[in-house]
Formats: structure tokens, sequence, C-alpha cells
């Protein structure tokens, strides 16, 4: 019991040692952004979307040095899972989310095709370490169609620059500020580096602890606890009126997940596709970024209803995750 009880406490730690490192290190960036110049607003997107997938990308790329492949891919795919139906849906019910077309071309059809192309790489059983070069690379197309987006585009304004400077000063938890950028830099990528690793140490020890299949904790807590910063962030930016943040950080991160994350994954550890992988958690993925993409589309709002229905969405993942577990 005692057992249980600290390995608990050291999640929490682990939780709380990744917000943190995840606001220092973005608070340094920030200066970066601005140096940017409003002309460079493109790179100032991906900074946001790669920040936002950081804290998911350590947890899993620990999980599989320590040779737990089965932990990580399930924190790859449920992390994606809880973007949409968590730091989307519960976004939503502060209010409607106002959605770009901009966002729906670029980022929404990008959130569709990566699950099928995955869903058909997998269908082998197996993705190589080839193959997850290939992700890795089909990360590049994005980044040429976000600069390209950007050139046809009237030049921006100043006011999304200074949008983009606030998604990065909300992400992970907002206290003890550090004013030096390299300080705050070195100390924050320091404390995600060891936050990770003793998150995904305690993921290790509660699945032995209660005999949970190692895909199932990383699809449930090894998914949202990574994630809790960055819903928050969400939902404050939202309350300010940043009405398009949920869902660009949804997205954006979504598609470096499955390409980034994944592809590092395979390079490392070529990762085994079982039959619920490719039939279950796989299609769950693609149903979910569907839904958010019909929802993006009607009307360019996602509604609270809509909010609510993204939640329930996540509430039956993760019930099905522990009914196919126990099956």
């Amino acid at each position: 019991m005692l057992e249980i009880f600290l390995s608990f406490i050291w999640l929490l730690i682990g939780i709380i040692a990744i917000g943190k490192g995840s606001d220092w290190f973005t608070d340094a960036l920030i200066p970066m952004a601005r140096r940017l110049g409003t002309s460079r607003v493109s790179i100032g997107l991906i900074l946001v979307s790669v920040s936002v997938s950081l804290p998911e990308i350590l947890v899993a790329v620990d999980g599989v040095l320590r040779g737990h492949v089965e932990l990580s891919f399930g924190v790859t795919i449920g992390s994606i899972v809880c973007n949409i139906g968590l730091m989307t849906g519960l976004s939503a019910l502060v209010r409607p989310l106002q959605v770009s077309t901009v966002i729906i071309l670029r980022d929404g059809i990008f959130s569709i095709i990566v699950p099928l192309l995955v869903f058909a790489v997998g269908a082998a059983g197996r993705i190589t370490r080839l193959e997850g070069i290939v992700f890795f690379l089909l990360f590049i197309p994005y980044l040429i169609n976000v600069f390209l987006q950007e050139k046809e585009e009237p030049e921006p304004k100043e006011e999304r620059l200074k949008e983009i400077e606030v998604e990065l000063e909300l992400l992970g938890f907002n206290f003890g500020k550090i004013r030096s950028p390299w300080i705050a830099f070195i100390v924050g990528l320091g404390l995600l580096l060891v936050g990770a690793q003793v998150f995904t140490n305690q993921l290790i020890t509660l699945s032995r602890l209660f005999h949970i299949n190692e895909l199932l904790m990383g699809m449930t807590i090894g998914a949202i606890g990574p994630s809790i910063p960055n819903i928050m962030a969400a939902y404050h930016a939202t309350k300010r009126g940043m009405t398009d943040v949920a869902v660009s950080e949804t997205l954006g991160s979504n598609v470096f997940t499955l390409l980034v994350t994944l592809g590092v994954l395979a390079i490392l550890s070529p990762i085994t596709i079982s039959q619920r992988n490719l039939f279950f958690d796989i299609p769950a993925v693609f149903g979910m970024s569907v839904l958010l993409f019909v929802f993006m589309l009607t009307g360019k709002v996602i509604s609270r209803k809509e909010g609510v229905m993204l939640i329930l969405g996540y509430v039956l993942f993760v019930v099905m995750q522990f009914f196919l577990a126990s099956g």
C-alpha cells in the first residue's frame, strides 16, 4: 500500500516537473518569437506546435529507451485523443471556438490524412525503422505547407505575433518566473527531462503494481498526465478570448505527434502493431480527428454542444480501453 501511495506522489511530482519545465522552456522561446518579426509568424506557429508536443515526446522516447515500446505507443496515440477530447472539448465549454479557413485547410486536412497513413503502414503488423524515417521526413511537407500558406495570406499583423507570444507564455504551470531567457531555457529543458523520467518510471511501476497492460497505462494516465499543462493553457487562452488557440494547438500538436514522435519511436525501436491497435486504437484517432474536422466545417465554430460531444468521445475511448484490456 505504501509503495502505491509513494508511486502516485512521484507521479504527481513528475507531472509538476513537466509542467513547470514546459513553462520555463516556452518562456525562453518568447524573445525568439519577438525577434522573428511579423514576417515569420509561421515559425512561431511551429514553435507552439512543438512546445505543446514536447512533454509527450519526452515521455514516449524515455519509455522506448527503457524497453517499454507498448507504453510509449500508448502515450503517443492516447495524447492525440486526449488533445481532441479534452483540450478542444473543455475549451469549447468556456465559449464557442472560432476556426479560420486557414486552420481547416492547412491543419484539419493533414490531421485526417496522417492517421490513414499510419493505419496503412501499420496494416503490415509493424512500423519499421525505415518507415519511421519516412514519417519523420513527411513532417517537412507540412512545414512547407505552413510557409506557403503564410505567403498566400496578406502580410501578417502584429496582433498575430502577440497572440503567439501569449500562447507560449501560457504553456506549462505559470508560477515562479525566471527573467533570463537562457537560464529559463536550460533549467526548463533540464526539468522537462527529469520530469519525463520520473513520470515514465512511475507509469512502469504502477503498471506492475496493478497488473495493468502497459498499452492501457500509456493510453490513459500516460497520455493525460503530460497534457494537463497544455489543457490548462488552452482553457485560459479561451477565457481571454483567444478562441482559436485550442483548435490550432490541438491540430498542430497532433500532426507533429503522429509524424515526428511516432517516427522517432520507430527509429529507436520498430513498433509492433497488434490487431487491437489496427482495428480500434488507430481508427479511434481517425474517428476523433474526423469528428473534429466535421465540427470545424459546420459554421467554422465549435459550439459548447460539440465540445461536450468531443469530451464524451474521449470518455468512451478510455472506457473502451479498459473493456478491451479486461477482455
